[in-house]
């Protein structure tokens, strides 16, 4: 068993390193009743057999390929003793989010119970990128309510010794030189194409190398947020009716939400930038993505969808037939020096003209509802970046990123919004999010005031 990273993994991994930040996903359940203490248990426990179960361990070579070790244990679910109102979930969320989770030292995940004023519960888990993508830790959510074991035998940490690990990278660094040497000229290329098509940027501010960072911990900055639904009905009908689809709809309304906030180009146009899976059955990565750049006018989608789906198809057609340049560097990861992935974000944020993060999880297994054996009166995902500070997403060009996702009937919207200088609040953010969707004929619900 090859219990080594992907390359995208390292990457991953070393970018919260060098950053100090990176997106975690945040989950939220929400009930009406008591939840069922000894079946969430059940359910955190059986989280160590899914592909979340593992944590990184360094190589001892520098620049060697890090590995997976089993999780040596599991995380205590932390039920709050103080009641809150239903106003206050999201506030708490981020609350829970701020005590921290960390791909190599743990925790991997944290699940908070909170009852509510009115009786209900609210249940949250959160946990960080480098141990999966969106899609990765749903796939994990249903297994663990499934009862389904699909994480990998890996060996706990120090189960073998420094110096035979020490030898095993070696001889790998060794025998992936080649490929080392293609992508060093792969990334002269991508340097180039990068350089010449953005503005010089400025210094990164100096940071301590990879090795002496802590765990990762989170600041108290929280962008404006906000997370809404619509029935699933009229989602589907406003898409139909544009002559569109359900993900084509997604776009759109983060285009026009984009416009709100001038996020466009000078011929008006918004560069949606749309992860793309690439996971596949049988697979053990903890990010399995590629991206596309989506170029959408947003004057007049709220009338017709169909230019939309045909950029949209174009950009996954390209694609396919020509993967995505970065790629090509990939085995550049494990010898990277934090310096150079600090200056690659400013790179990739630069390449597009205030990029608009859009991503969607489709339709989810049903089995994510039932983690305590019966079903909530909501749900919803939402993706943060504790530790990433006001200054950082300035010099960055702000951010407006919406992620969607189909559970009990309807379709949620989860949207962290916050423009150079900031200035916005959630309640302004929730304006500019229902006069979107009344532009599509499309009457929103919030989850979080």
């Amino acid at each position: 068993m090859d219990d080594r990273l992907a390359l995208m993994d390292q990457g991953s991994f070393l970018g919260l390193r060098a950053l100090g930040h990176q997106p975690w996903t945040f989950f939220t359940w929400v009930y009406d009743r008591p939840v069922d203490l000894e079946a969430l248990q059940r359910f955190n426990e059986a989280l160590a057999d899914t592909l979340l179960g593992r944590l990184v361990q360094r190589s001892p070579l520098p620049g060697g390929r890090h590995r997976w070790v089993a999780v040596d244990a599991v995380p205590p679910l932390e039920v709050e003793q103080v009641p809150r109102s239903r106003d206050e979930i999201h506030d708490w969320t981020d609350e829970l989010g701020d005590r921290g989770v960390d791909p190599e030292h743990g925790p991997g995940w944290r699940i908070g119970v909170l009852p509510l004023t009115d009786g209900g519960t609210a249940v949250a888990m959160v946990s960080p990128h480098a141990l999966g993508d969106g899609l990765c830790k749903l796939d994990a959510i249903a297994d663990a309510v499934k009862g389904v074991a699909r994480r990998p035998a890996y060996r706990p940490r120090g189960a073998r010794p420094w110096r035979e690990l020490l030898w095993s990278d070696l001889v790998t660094f060794v025998r992936e030189l080649p490929a080392v040497a293609r992508a060093v000229i792969a990334g002269i290329a991508v340097a180039r194409a990068e350089s010449a098509g953005s503005a010089p940027a400025s210094s990164p501010t100096p940071q301590r190398e990879s090795a002496a960072l802590p765990p990762v911990e989170a600041a108290s900055f929280h962008p404006a947020a906000a997370c809404v639904r619509v029935t699933r009905a009229d989602w589907e009908a406003a898409a139909a009716r544009l002559g569109g689809t359900s993900n084509t709809l997604v776009s759109a309304f983060a285009a026009r939400l984009a416009q709100r906030f001038g996020r466009t180009d000078a011929d008006g146009r918004v560069a949606l930038a749309v992860p793309v899976s690439v996971r596949v059955e049988g697979d053990t990565r903890a990010n399995a993505l590629d991206s596309v750049t989506v170029h959408a006018d947003p004057r007049g989608l709220d009338r017709d969808l169909t230019g939309l789906r045909a950029a949209t198809k174009t950009a996954l057609r390209e694609r396919a037939e020509r993967p995505h340049d970065m790629l090509a560097v990939l085995p550049l990861v494990p010898i990277t020096p934090p310096v150079v992935v600090r200056r690659a974000e400013q790179l990739a944020m630069g390449s597009t003209s205030s990029p608009v993060g859009c991503s969607n999880h489709g339709r989810l297994d049903p089995a994510i509802m039932r983690i305590d054996g019966a079903a909530p009166v909501d749900f919803w995902v939402r993706s943060a970046e504790p530790g990433q500070t006001a200054a950082e997403l300035d010099r960055l060009g702000g951010k407006l990123y919406v992620l969607a996702g189909g559970a009990l009937d309807a379709v949620y919207l989860s949207v962290i919004a916050h423009p150079v200088g900031g200035g916005l609040d959630r309640p302004e953010l929730h304006d500019h999010v229902a006069a979107t969707l009344t532009d599509f004929g499309l009457t929103p619900s919030f989850v979080t005031q």
